[in-house]
This record gives structure tokens, C-alpha cells and sequence, in this order.
């Protein structure tokens, strides 16, 4: 059996694929920070063998990379605060060496998770597989297309057999689009950018790992580029009102208008610089132009060349945060075991 390895092991999206191909029985290595790995679920600890190494030390790399045939690279800086340092070094310099390794040592086929964020942010109107990048002026957006293009030129260049993801709003029990919420709602400190009417395109973390294993093995997927959510698309009101109701909280009704919104991350972002402060605006401007974009995501492309549908409905996945909560009692928000 061979030995596939995935970064980013401890995020929220490695986390869950390497539960998911663990209990399938596959051979898994994880590579992960060393400040990082007591983040590992107990059945990655006890079944996979692990790599303690950093994107940023091509020594690391290399050791994580042999003896496997497949790399599923899920780790990166995902963030809407950073300098473009901290984005670049990871997410596009980090990628790089980890991309020269796997055409190094000819591996069989390169998953790479990138982001709906390279069509711009905020997203177009109208945006699918075939919509030119568009960088914006925050500094994700922009590595993100930095290291898709590595990827593809790795694949033109080398032969590397690779593919690209392109996840939407990842969701699901213990993520940040999960936990953060809930801890404002249940303290009643919750609001919305403009009445919540922007766009959210859900895309719940069993639908993406469906997807991140079927393109590891679809023959049509190598050298190819694909958009994954769910189904359709909700509002952000209705997406953090579902939230309140798993909780039993009153719903989110407050609304902060979208030039107050403007006045306030201009404020919070020119503090935050001109103190040198470590920690994320408690806003953003890019946070708001996530959640007050109007647009819609086209999947036809997974569809049509991986026979790609995905299960889980917005309403599913609630559900089974719901039992999620459930299962945890009744921990109080900052006890839940979150990702990144």
C-alpha cells in the first residue's frame, strides 16, 4: 500500500482528511509544526506516521516528501490580516520548495488546496472555473494566484501531475466559520456588515473531502483547476441565523451599516499597524468585502469532468453541527476544540 503525505495536518481541512483516509485504512504521513502537533486527533497520533518539519525549511520538506506517492497540500496562511511576508513566505515560497521536492522525487500526483479567493475579493458577480485571476488588495488573494501559478507551471515544465481546489467558505464542526460565531452569538455580541445580505457560498468539510479524494484519483482531474461548494448559495444572514438556532440563541438581528463598518476597520487597521500589533482588527476591510458581495459560484466544471455532486446540504452539515454541540454538553464556546 502506497503512503500518501498531507501538510497542514493540524488545520481544519487536514484534520479531517487524514481522520477520513486514516478509517479508510490508507497510509497516511502527516506533516506539521512542531508547536503544532498536540493539535493531532488521537487516531492521527496512533495510526499515521508523523513529520515534524515547517514550510520554510526545504530540509523538512524533503523528509516529509520521501517514500510517498501522492502530496495533498492543505497547509497554508489563511488569513484576512498579515503582512505580505508572512502570506508570501508561506503560501507561495513554502508551496514552491515543496512543489520542487514532489517533481524531485516524481510523485504520482499533487493535490493542492487553494481558494475561490483568486477570482478576486470581492468575488465578481459572476465567477467559475474559466474567470481570470483577479488580485486584490489583500495579500491571500494575491499568494493564492502566486501559487496556483507554480503549481500549473510545475505541470507544464516537470510533467508534475497535479490539482488544483478551489474551496469556497469551508464549514463544519470545530472550523472557524463555526466556532468564532458561536462564541459571539451565545454572548450576544454577534452582528452583521449591512444587514447580512452579502453572498455566502457554503462549501461543508465532507463535501470538500469527497472532492479532494475524487481528484486524487479521477484521470480527468490532473493539470485542471476546480470551484467546490455546496449546492447554492445563502446569505450570511441566513448562514449565522442557522448558527443562533443550533444554540437556541435569539436571532442575529444587529446590523452595523456598511460606511460605519468602512470608518471602523479603517480605524482598527491604522492602529493595528501603527502600534505593530501581532493580533487580527477586531474588522477588516477585507472581512467586509467577503460578507457583503453579491455573486454567484459556478460548479459545472467538477461536475461535468469529475461527475462531482455534493451530499451534504447547507441544512445536513447544521445538522450535524448540531449533534456536534450536543455530543460536546455543555462546554462553554471557548472549551470547543476548534481549527484554524
Amino acid at each position: 500500500m502506497h503512503t500518501d503525505l498531507i501538510t497542514g495536518a493540524t488545520g481544519f481541512i487536514g484534520r479531517h482528511l487524514s481522520e477520513r483516509m486514516l478509517r479508510e485504512g490508507r497510509k497516511v504521513k502527516l506533516f506539521c509544526r512542531p508547536e503544532s502537533e498536540h493539535k493531532l486527533p488521537p487516531i492521527s497520533k496512533e495510526s499515521a506516521e508523523i513529520v515534524i518539519g515547517d514550510l520554510l525549511n526545504r530540509d523538512s520538506i524533503d523528509k516529509a516528501v520521501h517514500g510517498v506517492e501522492r502530496v495533498f497540500h492543505c497547509a497554508g496562511h489563511v488569513l484576512d490580516w498579515g503582512t505580505e511576508e508572512t502570506f508570501h513566505s508561506t503560501n507561495v515560497q513554502g508551496t514552491e520548495w515543496l512543489l520542487e521536492a514532489a517533481a524531485e522525487r516524481k510523485i504520482k500526483r499533487f493535490i493542492h488546496l487553494s481558494s475561490i479567493a483568486v477570482f478576486g475579493v470581492p468575488s465578481p458577480a459572476y465567477f467559475d472555473d474559466k474567470t481570470p485571476y483577479n488580485p486584490g488588495k489583500d495579500f491571500y488573494s494575491q499568494s493564492k494566484i502566486k501559487s496556483e501559478t507554480l503549481v500549473f507551471k510545475y505541470h507544464r515544465d516537470h510533467g508534475l501531475p497535479v490539482v488544483v481546489l478551489r474551496p469556497s467558505i469551508v464549514y463544519g464542526p470545530g472550523s472557524g466559520w463555526v466556532e468564532e460565531p458561536l462564541r459571539l452569538i451565545r454572548q450576544n455580541r454577534m452582528f452583521l456588515i449591512a444587514g447580512g445580505k452579502g453572498t455566502c457560498h457554503p462549501c461543508y468539510i465532507d463535501n470538500l473531502i469527497d472532492a479532494i479524494l475524487l481528484a486524487s484519483e479521477h484521470p480527468n482531474a490532473v493539470g485542471q483547476g476546480f470551484i467546490v461548494g455546496d449546492n447554492k448559495p445563502i446569505s450570511f444572514d441566513e448562514f449565522f441565523n442557522h448558527l443562533a438556532k443550533i444554540v437556541g440563541s435569539k436571532p442575529v438581528k444587529k446590523s452595523i451599516p456598511l460606511t460605519l463598518a468602512r470608518i471602523m476597520a479603517s480605524l482598527f487597521e491604522s492602529t493595528h499597524k501603527r502600534l505593530k500589533l501581532g493580533t487580527r482588527p477586531f474588522l477588516t476591510h477585507t472581512a467586509i468585502n467577503m460578507l457583503t458581495t453579491h455573486s454567484t459560484l459556478c460548479m459545472d466544471k467538477i461536475r461535468h469532468e469529475l461527475n462531482f455532486e455534493p451530499e451534504v446540504s447547507v441544512e445536513k452539515g447544521m445538522d450535524q453541527i448540531k449533534r456536534w454541540i450536543e455530543n460536546l454538553g455543555a462546554s462553554a464556546p471557548g472549551e470547543m476544540q476548534g481549527g484554524d
